[in-house]
């Protein structure tokens, strides 16, 4: 049984991936801020393995003691693999001088302390488990693509990278990549004029699982397309 820890699953880019992975060898463990019901009835009227966790990723100092309840899900008898995909993300496009210190903060505190302190809390609390372990960190173009008004969100997202690359230097057993996303029909690119420019949740969340079961590529951070 594959164990997958999915953040940000309730919509977007998230609620593609859970309806994607979602599969009798499969065993999800979805985290987001709020429930989404019809994804939980679905998972269930297929009868496939999924716990819900409600849990606000700002609350950076409540993850470790969140983590060790998402891992006691994990049942050592029939566990294969493991997976943390680090997908939940916040945005906001706002001139520096405008921008309140809350949400710097939040969005730092989201975007990519509580990545942080997945990772760090996903190899600590596995480390009992002699199986295949994965972390994938959901990043974007913005990480380079720099724009007026977007110093916050891209300032977190190239930090995710460096985080990423430094942790594949210091751990070989627990593999690690970012995949840099480019831009997606999703609340985030909704005031795009051309939406032909938008690839859809779908072929996003298609892309990342290509690269976390087929194309890993250890400490690296890819281009999704």
């Amino acid at each position: 049984m594959k164990y997958i820890i999915l953040t940000g699953a309730s919509r977007g880019i998230g609620e593609a991936l859970c309806r994607k992975l979602l599969s009798k060898n499969h065993h999800l463990l979805c985290v987001s801020r709020k429930k989404n019901e019809s994804l939980i009835a679905f998972a269930h009227s297929q009868k496939h393995k999924m716990d819900y966790f409600e849990f606000d990723l700002n609350n950076v100092n409540e993850i470790d003691e969140f983590m060790k309840k998402v891992i006691e899900k994990i049942d050592s008898s029939n566990v294969r693999s493991m997976y943390l995909i680090n997908n939940a993300g916040i945005v906001f496009n706002q001139l520096i001088e405008e921008t309140d210190p809350t949400s710097i903060i939040q969005m730092m505190n989201i975007n990519l302390v509580s990545p942080m302190i997945l990772t760090s809390c996903f190899i600590k609390y596995s480390e009992q488990f002699n199986v295949e372990k994965k972390i994938l960190n959901v990043s974007s173009g913005s990480s380079y693509n720099l724009s007026s008004g977007g110093s916050c969100y891209s300032t977190s997202k190239a930090g995710l990278e460096t985080f990423t690359k430094s942790i594949g230097i210091e751990k070989l057993n627990v593999k690690i990549m970012a995949i840099r996303l480019g831009m997606v029909d999703t609340d985030m690119h909704g005031a795009t004029e051309n939406k032909k420019m938008l690839k859809t949740p779908e072929y996003a969340a298609d892309r990342i699982l290509t690269f976390l079961m087929h194309k890993f590529e250890h400490g690296k951070t890819v281009k999704a397309w």
